[in-house]
């Protein structure tokens, strides 16, 4: 036991000591990270989107108001209760449109009377309101379907019960071609990329710890491989310990150092799930480095691999782009590369 504890003080002094210089860099740099992150300009209030409001007199036009706060992108939508108010609030520039919603507006629209049921005002000087007409009409659609699809199958000749099953098979293979793509939907953009439909879910700084980490360990790696003939030579099973110590304290070195770069930068999953996250992630790099040692012998080899395993990870992990949601055999790439596993752990159970 006692030359286990020695065996491992000594790797993990030489770690320090061969890259302690890299962990104090990116240390610093996820410091200075945080501190921009938390500055804010002085005089310059926060981005708050395209302002869009809504006057609504009935039940309809509250429930079609509370679908469109919900949704998520550059339209941010505002009830108002009086339509004098919110004229007033497009009039001074707060809000770039404004939909009137008058009683009865819903059924009226139900039974064919399209027009000039939803008053639209919006100012000359602004184009705004042409983006927001999808938004808009497409969750009043939604709120419609339901309505006109019994309102068909009632003129059809059906009972209720037959009804609400055929309600259910095709509100079912809605949500199904919806979400897999068979249908088209609007994404919308501003010109920093903000996105009314976000597809995915990514936290890059995560994404760039991980490449990090991932480096660090085959760097960690290089060394180890560069000290091979020193343990061959050793007597008994202490190069063995050694060699395989070494992978061990390379794989912990970096996702620690990778732990305190995301408690630096702020990462909020939680500490149980970030723990969890950095175990895994320490698995997936043991096991890799073990495979990657069966057929790389030497640390020259290992740099030269350096570019296209941080190049891949960061083009085919989820760091800045998921790539597999336009290219689908990217999804079997990626496999390849150990930020996957991490990246992919907090994309489907904790996010």
């Amino acid at each position: 036991m006692d030359n286990w504890i020695q065996i491992y003080g000594i790797l993990w002094k030489q770690y320090l000591k061969k890259h302690g210089l890299w962990i104090v860099i990116f240390l610093l740099t996820a410091l200075v990270i945080n501190v921009v992150k938390q500055m804010k300009p002085t005089g310059e209030e926060e981005y708050q989107g395209i302002l869009a409001g809504v006057c609504w007199e009935d039940e309809k036009g509250r429930e079609l108001l509370k679908g469109l706060e919900a949704e998520s992108g550059i339209l941010k939508f505002q009830g108002y209760d009086r339509e004098e108010e919110m004229l007033r609030q497009i009039e001074n520039g707060t809000l770039e449109c404004g939909y009137v919603l008058p009683e009865g507006f819903y059924e009226n629209v139900l039974d064919g009377r399209q027009n000039r049921q939803i008053t639209l005002y919006y100012s000359p000087a602004s184009s705004a309101q042409k983006i927001s007409y999808e938004v808009v009409f497409s969750e009043l659609f939604e709120m419609l379907s339901e309505d006109i699809l019994s309102g068909y199958l009632l003129d059809a000749g059906y009972d209720r019960e037959e009804i609400q099953k055929a309600q259910e098979r095709l509100l079912a293979l809605n949500r199904q071609y919806a979400g897999d793509g068979s249908t088209f939907h609007f994404v919308y953009e501003t010109a920093g990329g903000g996105e009314r439909n976000v597809p995915e879910t990514l936290n890059t700084w995560r994404g760039c710890v991980s490449v990090m980490v991932f480096l660090m360990c085959l760097l960690a790696m290089g060394n180890a491989l560069e000290q091979e003939k020193i343990w061959r030579s050793m007597p008994g099973k202490m190069g063995g310990t050694l060699k395989s110590g070494n992978l061990h304290i390379a794989s912990a070195g970096a996702v620690l150092t990778g732990g305190l770069g995301l408690w630096i930068l702020g990462a909020d999953a939680g500490m149980g799930a970030e723990a969890a996250g950095l175990f895994l992630y320490f698995i997936v790099l043991e096991v890799y480095m073990r495979i990657l040692r069966l057929f790389i012998k030497d640390s020259r080899a290992l740099y030269g691999l350096l570019p296209v395993l941080v190049l891949g990870s960061c083009l085919f992990c989820p760091v800045f782009i998921r790539i597999e949601r336009y290219l689908p055999a990217a999804a079997w790439i990626s496999r390849l590369f150990p930020p996957a596993y991490y990246l992919d752990f907090f994309g489907v159970f904790v996010s």
